[in-house]
């Protein structure tokens, strides 16, 4: 689908999560910047007792550092809601509601074991939050901002026979565009939306996290499977980068630059 069309390409939802790969939160607008991914979003990340986490370190780490959906499914059944700054209420299906700063240390060591009593023995336990100043912990080494399709996520649902909700693939920013799979074509491409324009990187390769539930923290579906017999691939969404600031939001109108 070419965004110079007569059909509007609209945003319909917004994520962010607060933790890498273990907190979500829905949001209506959010102000972008230059070469930044979303205000708050993976700005801290939980370590176990195994990684090497480089604390004095000032770039970005790899998520292989990190404990994630992806390796411990029930992570990916958190939920967040931001009441102010870093405070946040945190839930979990098989967990009672916690709210807690973030920004304070003795905090941060209660959310880990808050979530410790769901985490398996088979995998190296927690240990505490971290973050990077100024660096979110995307998954590549830019600072990135994912855009998804739902009508992508429709044709996945279809081919899947499953109806796959978009928490389980972490995506920032959800467009309708009528049209399955065109984001893909807007790869090396200038888009704007409303003032902020960025430019699509590239093609998100998916992991075993978008296998799970996101309501239960239990796989579900093969995504991964699905992806590369039905479709040659196992990509989903594209990676951004934000070339000019700007405030978006729901509805707010994509267009090739």
């Amino acid at each position: 689908m070419n965004l110079k069309s007569t059909q509007s390409v609209r945003i319909e939802k917004i994520f962010r999560h607060p933790i890498k790969s273990i907190s979500r939160e829905e949001l209506k607008q959010i102000k972008l910047e230059r070469r930044k991914a979303i205000p708050l979003d993976r700005m801290w990340a939980l370590v176990h007792e195994k990684s090497s986490f480089d604390e004095l370190s000032k770039e970005w780490q790899p998520c292989t550092k990190f404990l994630r959906g992806s390796i411990m499914p029930t992570l990916s059944a958190v939920e967040s809601e931001r009441l102010d700054d870093q405070k946040y209420t945190f839930r979990h299906p098989d967990l009672k509601p916690i709210s807690l700063n973030l920004s304070d240390n003795a905090d941060r060591t209660s959310f880990v074991n808050w979530i410790l009593p769901v985490c398996s023995d088979k995998i190296p336990k927690p240990t505490k939050l971290v973050c990077v100043a100024d660096t979110a912990l995307t998954d590549t080494p830019f600072q990135s901002i994912s855009i998804n399709s739902l009508d992508s996520l429709e044709d996945l649902s279809k081919q899947a026979g499953v109806n796959l909700e978009p928490e389980r693939f972490r995506g920032n920013i959800w467009i309708r565009t009528g049209k399955p799979w065109t984001e893909f074509d807007w790869v090396g491409k200038i888009i704007k939306i409303d003032e902020a324009e960025l430019k699509v990187v590239d093609r998100i390769e998916r992991c075993n996290a978008t296998k799970t539930n996101t309501k239960t923290g239990q796989h579900n579906c093969d995504t991964i499977g699905i992806l590369n017999e039905r479709f040659g691939h196992q990509d989903f969404g594209v990676y951004c980068s934000v070339r000019a600031p700007g405030t978006v939001g729901i509805n707010s109108v994509l267009s090739l630059n």
